[in-house]
C-alpha cells in the first residue's frame, strides 16, 4: 500500500531513520540509554531554538501542553495579561488565560491581517499588562507575525512575553537568545518533523525568577515548568513517565535537522513557501495570510464555499494526498496545506499539480490552469 503523502498542518511524514529509531526495542526511562539520549535530546532542542542562555524543556505532551504550562507557570490569579490572536490559535491562548484566572484582554486581528507593533505599543501604554501571549506563525490563517517587532515592544513596556512557535521552530527563522522573548514553545510533529508527542520551551532567566518569585503557587503538577527544570539538569529524577519512544524519534529528527543546517532547512521551507503560495494564486485562489506576512511552512486559501469537503476527499482518493480544511466556522470555505519537516520542493509540486487537477475537475479553479493528473510519489 502506498503512504499517504500528509500535507495537513501537522502532523507531518516522518523519515526513515526517525520511524526505524521509534519502532526499536522499548526503551526503558530509567538507565544509562536513557539518561545519555536525553541529554543528546535537549541538548539538540537548544541547537533548533539557539538557546545558549536560558533553560530548555522538553517532555512528553502536545503543543497545547507548552502553551498552557506557560500560562499556567506565569500567570497568578488576577493578573492582567493580554493575547494577539491572528486566528484559532491565539483564541486559544486567551481561553486558557480566561480558564487560569487572568483578567486577560486581546488585541484581535482579523482578515488575515498580522499583529501591528504600533497597535501592541499603545495598547501596552493604556495599561500595566504582565505577560503578552503572541502567535508566531497561527496554522489555522497562516499568518506570520512580525515576531521580532512585537516582542521589542513588550521589553520596552517591561512586560514577558511568550512566543507560541509550533507551526514555525524548524521552519521558519528564530534565534531565541536574540529575539528577548521570554517563553518559546514548540512541538515535534512540525517543522522538526517528528512523531506527534513532546513539547520543546525555552525559557529566559527572567522567567525562571518570574515563576519562583511567584506569591502563589503554581497551581499544576505536570505543566509547572519549575518542577521539570530539575529534570532538564538531571534526567535520573522523576516527576512522569515520558513517552521515550517518541523522544527517541524527535533526538533522531534533530539529529537529521542539524545534519542539514538550520539555516539551510528554513531556506528550504522558504522555497516550500513561495512554491505553494505561486500555485495557489495561479489556481485563482486568494490566500488567507495578507502580503508580507504569509508562512513559509503552512498556507491558507479560500475556496467557494462547500467545495473544501470534496477537494479534500478527491485529493485523498485519487491522489494519496491528505490536505487540511479550515477550522469550525470556515471548514467548508477554507483549504490549509503544511509543508514543512523533511518534504522536498519535487514532491510538493507534483502533489500540488495534482491538486491543481482536481480543483479543475471539480470546478474549483479556472480551466487556464495546467495541471496533471501524475500521482506524486515521494
Amino acid at each position: 500500500m502506498e503512504d499517504m503523502l500528509l500535507l495537513i498542518p501537522g502532523p507531518t511524514n516522518l523519515s526513515k531513520r526517525v520511524r526505524e529509531a521509534m519502532a526499536g526495542p522499548q526503551l526503558p526511562h530509567v538507565g544509562a540509554e536513557f539518561y545519555s539520549m536525553f541529554k543528546e535530546t535537549v541538548g539538540l532542542a537548544r541547537y533548533v531554538f539557539n538557546n545558549e542562555k536560558g533553560t530548555q524543556f522538553v517532555f512528553t505532551g502536545s503543543g497545547t501542553i507548552g502553551m498552557e504550562s506557560s500560562v499556567v507557570s506565569l500567570v497568578s490569579h488576577g493578573d492582567r495579561t493580554l493575547t494577539l490572536s491572528t486566528g484559532y490559535f491565539g483564541r486559544r491562548m486567551l481561553m486558557l488565560n480566561q480558564i487560569h484566572g487572568a483578567r486577560a484582554d486581546h488585541l484581535e486581528f482579523t482578515g488575515g491581517k498580522a499583529g501591528d507593533p504600533d497597535t501592541l505599543r499603545k495598547k501596552l501604554r493604556k495599561a500595566k499588562y504582565s505577560v503578552v501571549f503572541i502567535t508566531h506563525v497561527d496554522t489555522s490563517s497562516s499568518v506570520l507575525n512580525p515576531v521580532t517587532e512585537l516582542v521589542e515592544e513588550c521589553s520596552k513596556a517591561g512586560v514577558l512575553s511568550v512566543v507560541d512557535s509550533v507551526c514555525a521552530i524548524g521552519g521558519v527563522p528564530l534565534d531565541f537568545d536574540r529575539l528577548g522573548a521570554d517563553i518559546v514553545f514548540t512541538a515535534s510533529q512540525k517543522a522538526l518533523a517528528g512523531a506527534p508527542g513532546a513539547v520543546l520551551i525555552a525559557a529566559s532567566q527572567k522567567a525562571i525568577e518570574h515563576m519562583e518569585k511567584r506569591k502563589a503557587p503554581i497551581e499544576s503538577y505536570y505543566m509547572n515548568l519549575l518542577r521539570w527544570k530539575p529534570i532538564m539538569e538531571d534526567p535520573k529524577m522523576y516527576l512522569a513517565t515520558p513517552a521515550t519512544q517518541v523522544l527517541l524519534g524527535l533526538r533522531e529528527a534533530m539529529f537529521e535537522a542539524k545534519a542539514e543546517g538550520i539555516e539551510n532547512r528554513w531556506a528550504r521551507h522558504k522555497k516550500l513557501g513561495e512554491l505553494t503560495r505561486s500555485k495557489v494564486e495561479g489556481w485563482g485562489q486568494k490566500l488567507v495570510a495578507e502580503e508580507g506576512h504569509r508562512a513559509d511552512t503552512v498556507t491558507s486559501f479560500w475556496v467557494e464555499d462547500g467545495k473544501a469537503g470534496p477537494i479534500q476527499k478527491t485529493l485523498e482518493k485519487e491522489h494519496h494526498v491528505m490536505v487540511s480544511r479550515g477550522i469550525y466556522d470556515d471548514k467548508d470555505r477554507m483549504i490549509r496545506i503544511g509543508h514543512f519537516g523533511i518534504l522536498s520542493p519535487e514532491v510538493l509540486r507534483k502533489a500540488l499539480d495534482s491538486m491543481g487537477s482536481v480543483m479543475e475537475e471539480l470546478g474549483a479553479a479556472p480551466k487556464r490552469v495546467a495541471v496533471t493528473k501524475q500521482r506524486a510519489k515521494r
